[in-house]
Protein backbone atom coordinates (compact mmCIF):
# COMPACT_ATOMS: atom_id res chain seq x y z
CA UNK A 1 0.00 0.00 0.00
CA UNK A 2 1.08 3.65 -0.23
CA UNK A 3 3.17 5.13 2.57
CA UNK A 4 0.62 7.91 3.16
CA UNK A 5 -2.94 6.64 3.34
CA UNK A 6 -5.57 8.02 3.41
CA UNK A 7 -4.10 11.53 3.99
CA UNK A 8 -1.59 12.16 1.20
CA UNK A 9 -0.67 15.76 2.06
CA UNK A 10 -1.68 18.38 4.65
CA UNK A 11 -1.05 22.13 4.55
CA UNK A 12 -1.89 24.88 7.01
CA UNK A 13 -2.69 28.34 5.68
CA UNK A 14 -1.91 31.74 7.15
CA UNK A 15 -3.58 35.02 6.35
CA UNK A 16 -3.98 35.55 2.59
CA UNK A 17 -2.16 38.43 0.91
CA UNK A 18 -3.31 41.05 -1.58
CA UNK A 19 -2.12 40.23 -5.06
CA UNK A 20 -2.62 41.65 -8.54
CA UNK A 21 -1.80 44.88 -10.36
CA UNK A 22 -1.42 48.36 -8.98
CA UNK A 23 -5.07 49.31 -9.46
CA UNK A 24 -6.74 45.92 -9.05
CA UNK A 25 -5.41 44.27 -5.95
CA UNK A 26 -7.52 41.67 -4.23
CA UNK A 27 -7.06 39.15 -1.46
CA UNK A 28 -6.09 35.77 -2.90
CA UNK A 29 -3.66 32.93 -2.44
CA UNK A 30 -0.84 31.84 -4.71
CA UNK A 31 -1.19 28.95 -7.13
CA UNK A 32 1.71 27.18 -5.38
CA UNK A 33 -0.32 27.07 -2.18
CA UNK A 34 -2.86 24.69 -3.77
CA UNK A 35 -1.57 21.10 -3.69
CA UNK A 36 -1.87 19.13 -6.91
CA UNK A 37 -4.30 16.22 -6.92
CA UNK A 38 -4.27 13.04 -8.99
CA UNK A 39 -7.32 11.53 -10.67
CA UNK A 40 -8.12 9.40 -7.58
CA UNK A 41 -7.54 12.18 -5.02
CA UNK A 42 -9.65 15.05 -3.63
CA UNK A 43 -8.90 18.18 -1.63
CA UNK A 44 -10.71 19.03 1.62
CA UNK A 45 -10.63 22.67 2.80
CA UNK A 46 -11.42 23.61 6.38
CA UNK A 47 -13.39 26.86 6.54
CA UNK A 48 -14.16 27.62 10.16
CA UNK A 49 -16.09 24.61 11.51
CA UNK A 50 -17.03 23.38 8.04
CA UNK A 51 -15.16 21.06 5.69
CA UNK A 52 -15.54 21.58 1.92
CA UNK A 53 -14.66 18.83 -0.56
CA UNK A 54 -12.99 19.88 -3.84
CA UNK A 55 -12.30 17.73 -6.88
CA UNK A 56 -9.72 20.13 -8.31
CA UNK A 57 -12.19 22.78 -9.53
CA UNK A 58 -11.52 25.57 -7.01
CA UNK A 59 -8.91 28.19 -7.89
CA UNK A 60 -6.60 30.29 -5.74
CA UNK A 61 -8.97 33.26 -5.74
CA UNK A 62 -12.11 31.33 -4.76
CA UNK A 63 -13.69 32.50 -1.47
CA UNK A 64 -13.48 28.97 -0.04
CA UNK A 65 -9.72 28.82 -0.67
CA UNK A 66 -9.15 32.35 0.64
CA UNK A 67 -11.10 31.72 3.87
CA UNK A 68 -9.67 28.21 4.45
CA UNK A 69 -7.32 27.61 7.37
CA UNK A 70 -5.94 24.30 6.06
CA UNK A 71 -6.17 21.91 3.12
CA UNK A 72 -5.77 18.14 3.02
CA UNK A 73 -5.36 15.80 0.05
CA UNK A 74 -7.30 12.55 0.57
CA UNK A 75 -6.70 9.32 -1.36
CA UNK A 76 -10.01 7.92 -2.70
CA UNK A 77 -8.77 4.73 -4.31
CA UNK A 78 -11.03 1.69 -4.01
CA UNK A 79 -10.02 -1.44 -2.11
CA UNK A 80 -6.59 -0.22 -0.90
CA UNK A 81 -4.88 -3.14 0.91
CA UNK A 82 -3.79 -2.52 4.52
CA UNK A 83 -1.85 -5.25 6.38
CA UNK A 84 -2.28 -5.67 10.14
CA UNK A 85 -0.31 -8.15 12.30
CA UNK A 86 -0.91 -9.42 15.83
CA UNK A 87 0.14 -12.38 17.98
CA UNK A 88 -2.01 -15.05 19.63
CA UNK A 89 -0.75 -17.77 21.97
CA UNK A 90 -0.52 -21.44 20.97
CA UNK A 91 -0.58 -24.69 22.96
CA UNK A 92 3.25 -24.76 22.87
CA UNK A 93 5.94 -22.27 23.80
CA UNK A 94 5.75 -20.23 20.57
CA UNK A 95 3.02 -17.84 19.37
CA UNK A 96 1.10 -17.58 16.13
CA UNK A 97 1.48 -14.39 14.09
CA UNK A 98 -1.85 -13.43 12.50
CA UNK A 99 -1.53 -11.25 9.40
CA UNK A 100 -4.88 -9.83 8.26
CA UNK A 101 -5.43 -7.98 4.99
CA UNK A 102 -8.08 -5.26 5.01
CA UNK A 103 -9.37 -3.60 1.82
CA UNK A 104 -10.17 0.05 2.59
CA UNK A 105 -12.16 2.62 0.61
CA UNK A 106 -12.68 6.26 1.62
CA UNK A 107 -16.43 7.02 1.56
CA UNK A 108 -16.46 10.43 3.30
CA UNK A 109 -13.26 12.51 2.85
CA UNK A 110 -14.59 15.30 5.10
CA UNK A 111 -15.13 12.86 7.98
CA UNK A 112 -11.62 11.43 7.52
CA UNK A 113 -10.07 14.90 7.75
CA UNK A 114 -12.35 16.08 10.56
CA UNK A 115 -11.57 13.02 12.76
CA UNK A 116 -7.85 13.01 11.87
CA UNK A 117 -7.59 9.47 10.50
CA UNK A 118 -3.85 9.36 9.84
CA UNK A 119 -2.85 5.85 10.98
CA UNK A 120 -5.31 3.35 9.50
CA UNK A 121 -3.18 0.37 10.52
CA UNK A 122 -3.38 1.28 14.22
CA UNK A 123 -7.17 1.68 14.06
CA UNK A 124 -7.62 -1.63 12.25
CA UNK A 125 -5.24 -3.35 14.69
CA UNK A 126 -7.28 -2.14 17.66
CA UNK A 127 -10.43 -3.28 15.87
CA UNK A 128 -8.84 -6.69 15.26
CA UNK A 129 -7.84 -7.07 18.91
CA UNK A 130 -11.40 -6.24 19.98
CA UNK A 131 -12.73 -9.36 18.26
CA UNK A 132 -13.94 -11.59 21.13
CA UNK A 133 -12.32 -15.03 21.37
CA UNK A 134 -9.57 -14.27 18.85
CA UNK A 135 -6.74 -15.01 21.28
CA UNK A 136 -8.26 -18.42 22.22
CA UNK A 137 -8.43 -19.73 18.61
CA UNK A 138 -4.89 -21.13 18.76
CA UNK A 139 -4.44 -21.89 22.47
CA UNK A 140 -5.35 -25.57 22.02
CA UNK A 141 -3.33 -26.19 18.83
CA UNK A 142 0.41 -26.69 18.32
CA UNK A 143 2.56 -24.11 16.60
CA UNK A 144 2.78 -26.11 13.37
CA UNK A 145 -1.00 -26.38 12.84
CA UNK A 146 -1.41 -23.01 11.09
CA UNK A 147 -4.11 -24.15 8.65
CA UNK A 148 -6.65 -24.91 11.40
CA UNK A 149 -5.91 -21.61 13.15
CA UNK A 150 -6.33 -19.69 9.88
CA UNK A 151 -9.70 -21.38 9.27
CA UNK A 152 -10.95 -20.52 12.76
CA UNK A 153 -9.82 -16.89 12.58
CA UNK A 154 -11.28 -16.40 9.11
CA UNK A 155 -14.66 -17.75 10.22
CA UNK A 156 -14.60 -15.66 13.41
CA UNK A 157 -13.71 -12.43 11.58
CA UNK A 158 -16.39 -13.06 8.95
CA UNK A 159 -19.06 -13.58 11.60
CA UNK A 160 -17.84 -10.61 13.66
CA UNK A 161 -17.84 -8.25 10.66
CA UNK A 162 -21.35 -9.35 9.76
CA UNK A 163 -22.55 -8.23 13.20
CA UNK A 164 -20.18 -5.29 13.72
CA UNK A 165 -18.27 -3.87 10.76
CA UNK A 166 -15.02 -2.06 11.37
CA UNK A 167 -15.65 1.48 12.62
CA UNK A 168 -13.24 3.95 10.98
CA UNK A 169 -14.49 7.46 10.32
CA UNK A 170 -15.23 7.95 6.64
CA UNK A 171 -13.61 4.64 5.58
CA UNK A 172 -15.26 1.35 4.64
CA UNK A 173 -12.97 -1.59 5.49
CA UNK A 174 -13.61 -5.25 4.75
CA UNK A 175 -11.29 -8.06 5.71
CA UNK A 176 -9.67 -10.15 3.01
CA UNK A 177 -6.95 -12.79 3.19
CA UNK A 178 -5.90 -14.16 6.61
CA UNK A 179 -2.37 -15.51 7.04
CA UNK A 180 -1.14 -17.35 10.13
CA UNK A 181 2.65 -17.56 10.47
CA UNK A 182 4.71 -19.65 12.84
CA UNK A 183 7.66 -18.11 14.73
CA UNK A 184 10.02 -19.69 12.21
CA UNK A 185 8.19 -18.15 9.30
CA UNK A 186 8.14 -14.78 11.03
CA UNK A 187 11.86 -15.02 11.70
CA UNK A 188 12.48 -16.03 8.12
CA UNK A 189 10.33 -13.14 6.91
CA UNK A 190 12.14 -10.65 9.14
CA UNK A 191 15.51 -12.08 8.06
CA UNK A 192 14.45 -11.84 4.43
CA UNK A 193 13.38 -8.22 4.87
CA UNK A 194 16.67 -7.41 6.64
CA UNK A 195 18.67 -9.17 3.95
CA UNK A 196 16.73 -7.27 1.29
CA UNK A 197 17.42 -3.99 3.08
CA UNK A 198 21.16 -4.83 3.35
CA UNK A 199 21.25 -5.82 -0.30
CA UNK A 200 19.62 -2.54 -1.30
CA UNK A 201 22.05 -0.60 0.88
CA UNK A 202 25.01 -2.53 -0.52
CA UNK A 203 23.78 -1.99 -4.08
CA UNK A 204 23.35 1.71 -3.40
CA UNK A 205 26.87 2.03 -1.97
CA UNK A 206 28.29 0.01 -4.84
CA UNK A 207 26.50 2.21 -7.37
CA UNK A 208 27.84 5.35 -5.67
CA UNK A 209 31.39 3.96 -5.67
CA UNK A 210 31.04 2.89 -9.29
CA UNK A 211 29.77 6.36 -10.21
CA UNK A 212 32.71 8.02 -8.44
CA UNK A 213 35.17 5.60 -10.04
CA UNK A 214 33.58 6.13 -13.45
CA UNK A 215 33.81 9.91 -12.99
CA UNK A 216 37.51 9.74 -12.03
CA UNK A 217 38.22 7.36 -14.87
CA UNK A 218 36.41 9.62 -17.30
CA UNK A 219 38.46 12.63 -16.15
CA UNK A 220 41.75 10.71 -16.49
CA UNK A 221 40.73 9.32 -19.85
CA UNK A 222 39.80 12.81 -21.03
CA UNK A 223 43.23 14.17 -20.07
CA UNK A 224 44.97 11.18 -21.61
CA UNK A 225 42.86 11.52 -24.73
CA UNK A 226 43.88 15.17 -25.09
CA UNK A 227 47.56 14.22 -24.96
CA UNK A 228 47.02 11.37 -27.37
CA UNK A 229 45.17 13.69 -29.69
CA UNK A 230 48.12 16.06 -29.79
CA UNK A 231 50.52 13.20 -30.52
CA UNK A 232 48.19 11.78 -33.17
CA UNK A 233 47.89 15.17 -34.83
CA UNK A 234 51.70 15.49 -35.12
CA UNK A 235 52.04 11.93 -36.38
CA UNK A 236 49.18 12.46 -38.80
CA UNK A 237 50.90 15.54 -40.27
CA UNK A 238 54.16 13.64 -40.76
CA UNK A 239 52.42 10.56 -42.15
CA UNK A 240 50.35 12.67 -44.50
CA UNK A 241 53.48 14.39 -45.87
CA UNK A 242 55.28 11.05 -46.34
CA UNK A 243 52.17 9.47 -47.81
CA UNK A 244 51.79 12.21 -50.37
CA UNK A 245 55.40 11.84 -51.51
CA UNK A 246 55.10 8.05 -51.62
CA UNK A 247 51.75 8.27 -53.38
CA UNK A 248 53.23 10.53 -56.06
CA UNK A 249 56.06 8.07 -56.81
CA UNK A 250 53.80 5.02 -56.67
CA UNK A 251 51.16 6.55 -58.90
CA UNK A 252 53.74 7.33 -61.61
CA UNK A 253 55.16 3.80 -61.53
CA UNK A 254 51.75 2.17 -61.44
CA UNK A 255 50.53 4.18 -64.40
CA UNK A 256 53.48 3.05 -66.52
CA UNK A 257 53.38 -0.60 -65.47
CA UNK A 258 49.58 -0.73 -65.63
CA UNK A 259 49.53 0.57 -69.18
CA UNK A 260 52.00 -2.09 -70.32
CA UNK A 261 50.13 -4.89 -68.51
CA UNK A 262 46.80 -3.74 -69.91
CA UNK A 263 48.14 -3.74 -73.47
CA UNK A 264 49.46 -7.28 -73.03
CA UNK A 265 46.19 -8.62 -71.50
CA UNK A 266 44.09 -6.99 -74.20
CA UNK A 267 46.16 -8.58 -76.92
CA UNK A 268 45.82 -12.05 -75.35
CA UNK A 269 42.06 -11.58 -74.90
CA UNK A 270 41.72 -10.42 -78.52
CA UNK A 271 43.41 -13.57 -79.83
CA UNK A 272 41.30 -15.83 -77.60
CA UNK A 273 38.07 -14.18 -78.69
CA UNK A 274 39.05 -14.43 -82.35
CA UNK A 275 39.67 -18.19 -82.02
CA UNK A 276 36.44 -18.75 -80.09
CA UNK A 277 34.37 -16.88 -82.66
CA UNK A 278 35.89 -18.90 -85.48
CA UNK A 279 35.07 -22.19 -83.75
CA UNK A 280 31.50 -21.09 -83.06
CA UNK A 281 30.98 -20.03 -86.68
CA UNK A 282 32.18 -23.40 -87.90
CA UNK A 283 29.90 -25.29 -85.49
CA UNK A 284 26.89 -23.18 -86.54
CA UNK A 285 27.59 -23.83 -90.19
CA UNK A 286 27.83 -27.60 -89.66
CA UNK A 287 25.16 -28.15 -86.96
CA UNK A 288 22.87 -25.10 -86.90
CA UNK A 289 19.75 -25.67 -84.75
CA UNK A 290 19.49 -29.44 -85.39
CA UNK A 291 19.41 -31.33 -82.04
CA UNK A 292 20.23 -34.62 -83.80
CA UNK A 293 23.38 -33.16 -85.24
CA UNK A 294 24.28 -31.80 -81.81
CA UNK A 295 23.85 -35.32 -80.34
CA UNK A 296 26.07 -36.79 -83.07
CA UNK A 297 28.71 -34.13 -82.39
CA UNK A 298 28.62 -34.91 -78.66
CA UNK A 299 28.95 -38.67 -79.47
CA UNK A 300 31.86 -37.90 -81.81
CA UNK A 301 33.65 -35.86 -79.15
CA UNK A 302 33.10 -38.66 -76.60
CA UNK A 303 30.77 -36.72 -74.38
CA UNK A 304 28.01 -39.41 -74.68
CA UNK A 305 27.99 -43.12 -75.50
CA UNK A 306 26.33 -44.88 -78.43
CA UNK A 307 23.51 -46.22 -76.26
CA UNK A 308 22.76 -42.75 -74.93
CA UNK A 309 22.82 -41.45 -78.49
CA UNK A 310 20.25 -44.05 -79.61
CA UNK A 311 18.07 -43.23 -76.61
CA UNK A 312 18.19 -39.51 -77.40
CA UNK A 313 17.28 -40.17 -81.01
CA UNK A 314 14.32 -42.35 -79.94
CA UNK A 315 13.21 -39.72 -77.41
CA UNK A 316 13.45 -37.01 -80.08
CA UNK A 317 11.09 -39.00 -82.33
CA UNK A 318 8.62 -39.54 -79.47
CA UNK A 319 8.72 -35.84 -78.54
CA UNK A 320 8.00 -34.91 -82.13
CA UNK A 321 4.96 -37.21 -82.28
CA UNK A 322 3.67 -36.08 -78.85
CA UNK A 323 4.09 -32.44 -79.76
CA UNK A 324 2.09 -32.99 -82.91
CA UNK A 325 -0.75 -34.71 -80.99
CA UNK A 326 -0.67 -32.04 -78.27
CA UNK A 327 -0.93 -29.31 -80.85
CA UNK A 328 -4.00 -30.92 -82.41
CA UNK A 329 -5.63 -31.46 -79.02
CA UNK A 330 -4.92 -27.89 -77.94
CA UNK A 331 -6.45 -26.54 -81.14
CA UNK A 332 -9.60 -28.62 -80.61
CA UNK A 333 -9.89 -27.59 -76.94
CA UNK A 334 -9.39 -23.96 -77.82
CA UNK A 335 -12.17 -24.07 -80.39
CA UNK A 336 -14.61 -25.71 -77.91
CA UNK A 337 -13.71 -23.22 -75.19
CA UNK A 338 -14.15 -20.26 -77.53
CA UNK A 339 -17.62 -21.45 -78.58
CA UNK A 340 -18.69 -21.97 -74.94
CA UNK A 341 -17.47 -18.50 -74.00
CA UNK A 342 -19.36 -16.96 -76.92
CA UNK A 343 -22.59 -18.65 -75.83
CA UNK A 344 -22.05 -17.58 -72.21
CA UNK A 345 -21.39 -14.01 -73.33
CA UNK A 346 -24.62 -13.91 -75.34
CA UNK A 347 -26.65 -15.31 -72.43
CA UNK A 348 -25.10 -12.80 -70.00
CA UNK A 349 -25.86 -9.94 -72.41
CA UNK A 350 -29.54 -10.95 -72.61
CA UNK A 351 -29.84 -11.25 -68.79
CA UNK A 352 -28.19 -7.87 -68.33
CA UNK A 353 -30.62 -6.19 -70.75
CA UNK A 354 -33.60 -7.79 -68.98
CA UNK A 355 -32.33 -6.72 -65.59
CA UNK A 356 -31.71 -3.15 -66.79
CA UNK A 357 -35.24 -2.92 -68.24
CA UNK A 358 -36.73 -4.26 -65.00
CA UNK A 359 -34.80 -1.78 -62.86
CA UNK A 360 -35.81 1.07 -65.19
CA UNK A 361 -39.51 0.19 -64.88
CA UNK A 362 -39.20 -0.13 -61.11
CA UNK A 363 -37.55 3.30 -60.81
CA UNK A 364 -40.27 4.87 -62.98
CA UNK A 365 -43.01 3.36 -60.78
CA UNK A 366 -41.26 4.57 -57.62
CA UNK A 367 -40.84 8.09 -59.03
CA UNK A 368 -44.54 8.23 -60.03
CA UNK A 369 -45.63 7.08 -56.57
CA UNK A 370 -43.31 9.61 -54.92
CA UNK A 371 -44.72 12.43 -57.05
CA UNK A 372 -48.30 11.49 -56.13
CA UNK A 373 -47.42 11.37 -52.43
CA UNK A 374 -45.67 14.76 -52.67
CA UNK A 375 -48.68 16.36 -54.40
CA UNK A 376 -51.07 14.92 -51.79
CA UNK A 377 -48.85 16.17 -48.97
CA UNK A 378 -48.62 19.65 -50.49
CA UNK A 379 -52.40 19.81 -50.93
CA UNK A 380 -52.93 18.81 -47.28
CA UNK A 381 -50.45 21.44 -46.10
CA UNK A 382 -52.03 24.18 -48.22
CA UNK A 383 -55.51 23.17 -46.99
CA UNK A 384 -54.34 23.32 -43.36
CA UNK A 385 -52.73 26.74 -43.99
CA UNK A 386 -55.96 28.14 -45.46
CA UNK A 387 -58.02 26.83 -42.55
CA UNK A 388 -55.56 28.25 -40.04
CA UNK A 389 -55.57 31.66 -41.77
CA UNK A 390 -59.38 31.77 -41.75
CA UNK A 391 -59.48 30.92 -38.04
CA UNK A 392 -56.81 33.53 -37.22
CA UNK A 393 -58.63 36.25 -39.22
CA UNK A 394 -61.93 35.44 -37.49
CA UNK A 395 -60.30 35.54 -34.03
CA UNK A 396 -58.51 38.83 -34.84
CA UNK A 397 -61.79 40.43 -36.00
CA UNK A 398 -63.61 39.33 -32.84
CA UNK A 399 -60.79 40.64 -30.64
CA UNK A 400 -60.76 43.99 -32.46
CA UNK A 401 -64.54 44.32 -32.14
CA UNK A 402 -64.41 43.61 -28.40
CA UNK A 403 -61.64 46.19 -27.90
CA UNK A 404 -63.51 48.88 -29.85
CA UNK A 405 -66.73 48.20 -27.93
CA UNK A 406 -64.85 48.46 -24.62
CA UNK A 407 -63.25 51.73 -25.73
CA UNK A 408 -66.66 53.18 -26.68
CA UNK A 409 -68.11 52.16 -23.31
CA UNK A 410 -65.24 53.85 -21.47
CA UNK A 411 -65.63 57.02 -23.52
CA UNK A 412 -69.41 57.12 -22.82
CA UNK A 413 -68.74 56.60 -19.13
CA UNK A 414 -66.30 59.51 -19.11
CA UNK A 415 -68.67 61.72 -21.08
CA UNK A 416 -71.58 60.92 -18.74
CA UNK A 417 -69.41 61.69 -15.73
CA UNK A 418 -68.26 65.00 -17.19
CA UNK A 419 -71.83 65.92 -18.15
CA UNK A 420 -73.10 65.17 -14.67
CA UNK A 421 -70.34 67.26 -13.09
CA UNK A 422 -71.04 70.11 -15.53
CA UNK A 423 -74.80 70.09 -14.77
CA UNK A 424 -74.17 69.90 -11.02
CA UNK A 425 -71.92 72.94 -11.18
CA UNK A 426 -74.32 74.89 -13.39
CA UNK A 427 -71.96 75.25 -16.31
CA UNK A 428 -74.82 74.97 -18.82
CA UNK A 429 -76.69 77.93 -17.23
CA UNK A 430 -74.39 80.54 -18.74
CA UNK A 431 -74.03 78.89 -22.15
CA UNK A 432 -76.30 78.44 -25.13
CA UNK A 433 -75.77 74.70 -25.17
CA UNK A 434 -78.83 72.52 -24.75
CA UNK A 435 -78.26 70.29 -21.72
CA UNK A 436 -81.18 68.05 -22.63
CA UNK A 437 -79.72 67.32 -26.02
CA UNK A 438 -76.39 66.53 -24.36
CA UNK A 439 -78.04 64.17 -21.90
CA UNK A 440 -80.00 62.46 -24.69
CA UNK A 441 -76.76 61.94 -26.62
CA UNK A 442 -75.39 59.83 -23.75
CA UNK A 443 -76.91 56.38 -24.21
CA UNK A 444 -76.02 52.74 -24.37
CA UNK A 445 -73.52 51.61 -26.94
CA UNK A 446 -75.00 48.82 -29.06
CA UNK A 447 -72.73 45.80 -29.47
CA UNK A 448 -72.61 45.30 -33.20
CA UNK A 449 -72.42 41.57 -33.83
CA UNK A 450 -72.30 41.94 -37.58
CA UNK A 451 -68.74 41.55 -38.80
CA UNK A 452 -67.66 41.59 -42.44
CA UNK A 453 -66.81 38.17 -43.78
CA UNK A 454 -63.25 37.25 -42.91
CA UNK A 455 -62.93 40.01 -40.26
CA UNK A 456 -60.43 42.83 -40.51
CA UNK A 457 -59.88 46.42 -39.51
CA UNK A 458 -63.03 47.57 -41.35
CA UNK A 459 -65.30 45.79 -38.81
CA UNK A 460 -66.15 48.90 -36.72
CA UNK A 461 -69.05 48.95 -34.23
CA UNK A 462 -71.89 51.42 -34.93
CA UNK A 463 -72.14 54.22 -32.37
CA UNK A 464 -74.91 56.69 -31.64
CA UNK A 465 -75.13 60.37 -30.89
CA UNK A 466 -72.17 62.61 -30.30
CA UNK A 467 -69.96 59.70 -29.30
CA UNK A 468 -70.11 58.47 -32.88
CA UNK A 469 -69.31 61.96 -34.15
CA UNK A 470 -66.49 62.30 -31.67
CA UNK A 471 -65.03 58.99 -32.80
CA UNK A 472 -65.33 60.05 -36.44
CA UNK A 473 -63.71 63.42 -35.80
CA UNK A 474 -60.94 62.07 -33.56
CA UNK A 475 -57.61 61.23 -35.17
CA UNK A 476 -56.99 57.59 -35.80
CA UNK A 477 -54.67 55.95 -33.26
CA UNK A 478 -52.54 52.98 -34.25
CA UNK A 479 -53.49 49.68 -32.66
CA UNK A 480 -50.73 47.33 -31.52
CA UNK A 481 -50.64 43.55 -31.98
CA UNK A 482 -52.27 43.07 -28.57
CA UNK A 483 -55.38 45.10 -29.58
CA UNK A 484 -54.56 48.22 -27.44
CA UNK A 485 -53.51 51.75 -28.46
CA UNK A 486 -49.92 52.02 -29.67
CA UNK A 487 -49.11 55.07 -27.50
CA UNK A 488 -48.50 54.93 -23.77
CA UNK A 489 -51.74 56.80 -22.74
CA UNK A 490 -54.80 54.90 -21.52
CA UNK A 491 -58.40 55.72 -20.73
CA UNK A 492 -57.76 54.82 -17.10
CA UNK A 493 -55.30 57.74 -16.89
CA UNK A 494 -58.10 60.28 -17.51
CA UNK A 495 -57.96 63.19 -14.99
CA UNK A 496 -61.33 64.91 -14.27
CA UNK A 497 -59.51 67.93 -12.82
CA UNK A 498 -58.01 68.71 -16.18
CA UNK A 499 -61.46 68.48 -17.74
CA UNK A 500 -62.87 70.82 -15.17
CA UNK A 501 -60.14 73.33 -15.97
CA UNK A 502 -61.06 73.15 -19.59
CA UNK A 503 -64.69 73.94 -18.70
CA UNK A 504 -63.77 77.31 -17.22
CA UNK A 505 -62.67 76.70 -13.62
Amino acid sequence: MAEKYPLVEQREYGRPEKRGGLWRKRVTRGDDELPRVAAHQVRVFRVGEEYVEDHGQLRAGDPVVVDASSVTVVDRRIEVPVVVETRIPSAEAGDFTVRAWFHCTVTDPCAVVRDGVTDVEALLLSHLREVPGLTEDGSDLPVGDTAAVRTRIDARLTAYHEMRPSVVSGIRARHGVIEVLTPEEVSAYVAEMERTRRDRERDRQREEMEQEAALDRALREAELELKREEIRSLQAVRKERNRQQEETLRSGYERESGAEQQDYELEIERRRNRFTRAEIEDDIKLIGSDPVAADYLAWRNGDISADELSQRLHQAEERWDSRKDDRLRLDRDYELTRRGLDREDQRWQVERDDRRHELTRKEEREETAAEREEKARRWDLEHEDRLRQRIEKREDAKELQRDQHELAKQQLTVRATLGKQAIDRGLFDSTMYDAGAFINSVGDVPYNQTTPRGGGPEAQPELKGEVKGALRGAPERPVSDTGTDADDTDVDDFDPANQEGSLGH
